[in-house]
C-alpha cells in the first residue's frame, strides 16, 4: 500500500514538469498568426488590426497608457500610409509560447526598422499577449509592451586617463544686464517706432541672420537687414503697412555673457498695432532670443530668434 501511494505521489509530482516542457500544441498556428500581424502592421493594414485583437482587449503601451481595439484601430486610420516614405517594418523575434487549453501566453522581442543602411533606426520592445481562442479563432486578448533600452554607445579607450579639468562658466560683469536691456530698447525703438536707419545700421552687426518661426531664415546679413528696416518704413509711410511697435516683458528678460563675444538675451515680447489717438491693440505674444556682440564698446545684434508667437485673442 506505501509502496502504490508513494508511486502516485511521484506520478503527481512529475506531471506538470513533463506539461511545461511539452511543446504548445498551437504553436505554429500562432507564430503564423504573429507573424501575418507584423507583417500588417508594417503596412498598416487595418484588417490585420481587426483580426488580430480581441474585442474587449486591455492593452498596456510602453508608455504606460491603456487603451482597447477601438482606440488602436483609430490610431491605425490616422498613421503612416503604407506608401509612406520610410515606414516601420516590424518583426518578432525570440518567440516564446505557453499554451493553457484555449488560453496561451506568447511573449516575443518586437523589432522596429525604419530606413536602411547607415540611416536605419531600430528599437525594440519585449511584449507579451495573452491569446484566447474563441468559435475556433485566437485572438489578443491582453497585451503588455516593455520599450527596450538602448545599447550603451561604444566608448573610446583612451591610452590613459587624462584629467578632469574644467573652467567656470561666463561670470557676468557688473552692469551687464542694464547694458543690454538698454541696447535692446534702443535698437526696438529705432526699427518699430521712430525708423531711425542710421540707429538700426548702427546696432546690427555684419553677419547679422534673424530666425522666425513664421517666415524661416528672415535675415543673412546686416545689410539686408538695413534695407529691409528701410523699405518696411517706406510701407508705413504709405499707409500700405499699418504701423507697429515691440514691447518687451521686462520681468522675464534674462542675460548670460559669453567669454570672448558678447551676451544672450532671452524673454518674452509683445507687439501691437498702433493708430493715432487710440490704445496700442495687441497683436501677438512671442519668445525671443537674442545673441549680442561687443565690438570696440558698441553692443551689436549678430543673432535674432522670434518664434512661438501667439495671436491676441
Amino acid at each position: 500500500m506505501k509502496r502504490i501511494l508513494l508511486t502516485l505521489m511521484m506520478v503527481l509530482m512529475l506531471t506538470p514538469v513533463v506539461s511545461a516542457r511539452a511543446a504548445a500544441p498551437a504553436a505554429e498556428e500562432l507564430t503564423r498568426l504573429l507573424k501575418e500581424f507584423l507583417d500588417g502592421a508594417s503596412r498598416n493594414d487595418i484588417k490585420a488590426h481587426e483580426r488580430f485583437w480581441a474585442e474587449d482587449l486591455i492593452y498596456t503601451r510602453s508608455a504606460g497608457v491603456r487603451m482597447g481595439k477601438t482606440e488602436i484601430l483609430e490610431n491605425a486610420r490616422s498613421g503612416p500610409t503604407a506608401t509612406a516614405e520610410d515606414p516601420t517594418i516590424y518583426t518578432g523575434e525570440d518567440v516564446r509560447i505557453q499554451q493553457y487549453g484555449d488560453t496561451a501566453v506568447v511573449a516575443f522581442r518586437l523589432v522596429g526598422t525604419t530606413g536602411s543602411g547607415e540611416k536605419a533606426v531600430v528599437t525594440q520592445y519585449l511584449n507579451t499577449g495573452t491569446f484566447v481562442k474563441r468559435k475556433g479563432e485566437w485572438r489578443a486578448a491582453a497585451w503588455q509592451s516593455t520599450r527596450m533600452p538602448e545599447a550603451e554607445p561604444q566608448r573610446l579607450e583612451p591610452a590613459k586617463d587624462a584629467a578632469v579639468n574644467l573652467t567656470p562658466g561666463a561670470q557676468a560683469r557688473p552692469g551687464l544686464y542694464e547694458e543690454i536691456l538698454k541696447a535692446d530698447a534702443e535698437f526696438f525703438r529705432a526699427f518699430f517706432d521712430t525708423c531711425d536707419v542710421e540707429t538700426v545700421r548702427r546696432y546690427i552687426a555684419d553677419d547679422f541672420e534673424m530666425f522666425h518661426d513664421k517666415g524661416g531664415r528672415v535675415s543673412t546679413s546686416g545689410e539686408a537687414f538695413v534695407k529691409e528696416t528701410q523699405d518696411k518704413c517706406k510701407r508705413q509711410a504709405e499707409g500700405t503697412d499699418f504701423l507697429s511697435t515691440r514691447k518687451l516683458v521686462p520681468e522675464t528678460l534674462e542675460v548670460y555673457p559669453i567669454n570672448y563675444y558678447g551676451a544672450i538675451a532671452s524673454g518674452t515680447h509683445r507687439f501691437y498695432a498702433v493708430k493715432k489717438g487710440e490704445p496700442d491693440l495687441l497683436t501677438e505674444t512671442a519668445l525671443f532670443t537674442t545673441v549680442w556682440k561687443e565690438e570696440n564698446g558698441q553692443w551689436k545684434l549678430a543673432r535674432a530668434l522670434s518664434y512661438d508667437h501667439q495671436l491676441a485673442k
